[in-house]
């Protein structure tokens, strides 16, 4: 006797949570250049659907054992990172304003972490990639759209004017370039690759931002070194990392007393005089308070801080920007040695993880990490909810396995009614009796 087996409607609803999780993802790219702070929130939602999908399909497979199986070593850095950022509040300038600050930073994190444990489960869909590549070809039309012509989009909807807006999308996108691109080699999408190379290049090109530039920049040449030297040049790059970790709280100074003039003359567009007179001030405070740091988010208002005391006077008008300009000088200064240990150990850890990657991936991967190092060097806060979002979902994006199945368009679940095996359709049928 042949009976037709029709999923329940907790397997649909399921199926459709998904949907709209993956959904949020691809939705990330177009929603920044229209609200350039709002990654975290899509990626949160992302990650809620998608964990609700997962506890409705009543998978036998629990996150608690996917999270068994993810390395420790991520998870000793973020609990000590976590840890000792909360314990730093107890010296930080505004407590309330920090705590509020460690969430910004934590929540992307810890919807990156779900995401990752659905995945260690079973792999997104096989549109996610391809979708995301044509969302972020739309996003860069969008953004090529606005600034070329004068923000017509802002115009209509009301968000400030200015080419700086743009600046956090440009570099969201090019932050998620270097996973897709992976994809793409991976899969033999290598013409979808090239296009989305092109116009990520050329929208880069055209807006205000030249940390986005600079991270292109790093973001090839560390691509060509690792296809010269495949098996020498990790060790080069890590060890280069640390130093640079390491060198933050007299980095401004040697800046200043080797970059010459007519260099500086020339790169006053990205306010290169500034910059280095920020990363000077900053590097004496981080030089007078080494053991603790001034705490967590402390440098937004550093100003109200003892150490304004400290500090040269002529350096406290740079001392009031908000923040250092530089994520690792920014550690530097609000978590002290032991920030530069666990950022140290987080670079240490994802390079040896990216070791055991096949070439493509850590070629991309190594690319990733120095796009993401060198845009760290020269902007934004570091805990800002939009910069440890992308940085969050890249790492996620690079977290899926490429020699894992791909996933099948709805979930098997485990309830009892579901007699299917992973390789009939849903609407299939058994035989019985």
């Amino acid at each position: 006797m042949i009976t037709s087996i029709q999923p329940s409607k907790k397997f649909i609803i399921s199926r459709k949570l998904d949907v709209i999780g993956h959904g949020f993802i691809v939705a990330l790219p177009v929603a920044m250049v229209l609200a350039n702070r709002s990654s975290p929130l899509f990626l949160s939602c992302a990650a809620g659907f998608i964990a609700a999908a997962h506890l409705m399909s009543g998978s036998g497979t629990s996150f608690l054992s996917a999270l068994t199986r993810m390395h420790t070593g991520a998870f000793i850095g973020l609990l000590g990172a976590v840890a000792y950022s909360l314990l730093s509040l107890a010296w930080t300038v505004r407590p309330e304003a920090a705590f509020l600050a460690l969430g910004e930073a934590v929540i992307p994190i810890f919807a990156s972490a779900v995401l990752i444990m659905r995945w260690r489960i079973a792999p997104p869909p096989q549109w996610l990639f391809e979708t995301l590549a044509k969302a972020m070809l739309l996003a860069a039309a969008l953004i090529a759209f606005e600034l070329l012509l004068n923000f017509p989009l802002r115009q209509v909807y009301g968000g400030r004017l200015g080419s700086y807006v743009h600046n956090r999308p440009v570099v969201t996108l090019l932050l998620l370039l270097l996973p897709v691109l992976s994809w793409a080699l991976l899969c033999g999408r290598k013409k979808l690759g090239l296009i989305l190379l092109s116009a990520m290049t050329i929208v880069i090109a055209i807006s205000d931002s030249e940390a986005a530039k600079l991270g292109l920049l790093a973001a090839i040449g560390s691509s060509i070194l690792v296809y010269a030297f495949p098996k020498r040049i990790s060790p080069i790059l890590i060890v280069g990392l640390l130093g640079f970790v390491w060198i933050q709280p007299v980095f401004g100074d040697i800046v200043a007393n080797l970059t010459p003039p007519r260099l500086i003359e020339l790169t006053k567009a990205g306010h290169s005089k500034e910059r280095i007179e920020i990363w000077q001030a900053f590097g004496e405070v981080a030089r007078k308070h080494p053991a603790t740091g001034t705490g967590f988010a402390s440098t937004a208002f550093i100003k109200d801080h003892p150490v304004i005391t400290e500090v040269d006077p002529g350096f406290r008008r740079a001392l009031e920007m908000g923040h250092p300009h530089n994520a690792y000088l920014q550690v530097w200064v609000e978590l002290g040695v032991p920030g530069a240990l666990i950022l140290s150990w987080f670079l240490f850890w994802g390079m040896r993880r990216l070791s055991e990657q096949s070439v493509s991936i850590r070629r991309m991967g190594l690319s990733a990490l120095m796009c993401a190092s060198a845009i760290a060097l020269v902007s934004h806060g570091a805990w800002q909810g939009w910069w440890i979002a992308a940085l969050a979902l890249v790492a996620a994006l690079f977290s899926i396995r490429p020699n894992d199945p791909v996933q099948q368009e709805v979930f098997i679940p485990t309830y009892p009614e579901a007699h299917l095996t992973p390789d009939e359709p849903v609407t299939g049928v058994t035989a019985s009796g």
